[in-house]
């Protein structure tokens, strides 16, 4: 690498994991305190997995304008949920979830995609007219995926907020449900999936705070935190 390619390469955004200190730590009742995953002598039960590479949009317009909703379906391959605490999802090419738009309020949704976030925010900005706001918020977000066991994933819900994510129906393949709620002395977009994971979708700030109220929260089943293979990877700045 020739020291001109070195200097480019510093002066290219990175995005760095939120929890990437917290990558291969575990805790569990067998365990002292906490460790990392490769001390625990049986598998956790609970397992959290950042998911720090999808892309973050707020998108706000008026849901009951037919050409809105109509842009937004024809650029995404998607719906807009209307209902109160519904999110839908699609599929790309390579059978893999694509786009999922959660419903935030009455003109409020957020989008999170694999595509880059530049590209995607630029061909809403074209398409879209009339009183529309889109706005990356990419850096300010991640989301943790939190599987394993279905009681132990109930039990530690119950212990993180007062919602009744119990009561809801199963997930299918294009959407589910959502709820922005309390978790512990924050609050997280949770979501639940089809093969009975929950999705979590956190502030970046609180990400540490979170890391160690899942850790402590899952103790009793065995719980560890993993990260992507990527631990980096470059924002893509295409236009």
């Amino acid at each position: 690498m020739t020291v001109m390619e070195r200097v480019k390469m510093l002066n290219e955004p990175m995005r760095e994991s939120p929890l990437i200190y917290f990558h291969d730590c575990a805790s569990g009742n067998h365990l002292p305190k906490a460790g990392t995953y490769s001390s625990i002598d049986v598998a956790p039960k609970l397992v959290v997995r950042e998911q720090h590479y999808w892309n973050h949009l707020n998108l706000r317009g008026d849901a009951n304008a037919e050409d809105f909703f109509q842009a937004v379906s024809r650029i995404l391959g998607i719906s807009l949920p209307l209902e109160p605490g519904r999110y839908n999802s699609a599929v790309g090419k390579d059978g893999m979830i694509e786009h999922s738009l959660y419903w935030l309020g009455p003109d409020e949704w957020l989008l999170i995609s694999q595509q880059s976030a530049k590209q995607l925010e630029n061909k809403l900005r074209e398409t879209l007219k009339g009183h529309v706001s889109i706005t990356d918020v990419t850096g300010g977000q991640t989301l943790l995926s939190l599987s394993g066991d279905d009681d132990a994933i109930q039990t530690v819900l119950k212990k993180s907020s007062v919602y009744n994510f119990d009561a809801w129906e199963s997930a299918g393949d294009l959407g589910g449900r959502c709820a922005n709620t309390t978790f512990g002395k924050t609050s997280a977009l949770v979501s639940n999936k089809k093969n009975g994971s929950y999705d979590l979708i956190i502030r970046r700030s609180f990400s540490d705070y979170f890391a160690l109220w899942l850790l402590d929260a899952g103790r009793e089943f065995g719980i560890c935190i993993l990260g992507p293979q990527v631990i980096q990877d470059k924002i893509s700045t295409q236009s």
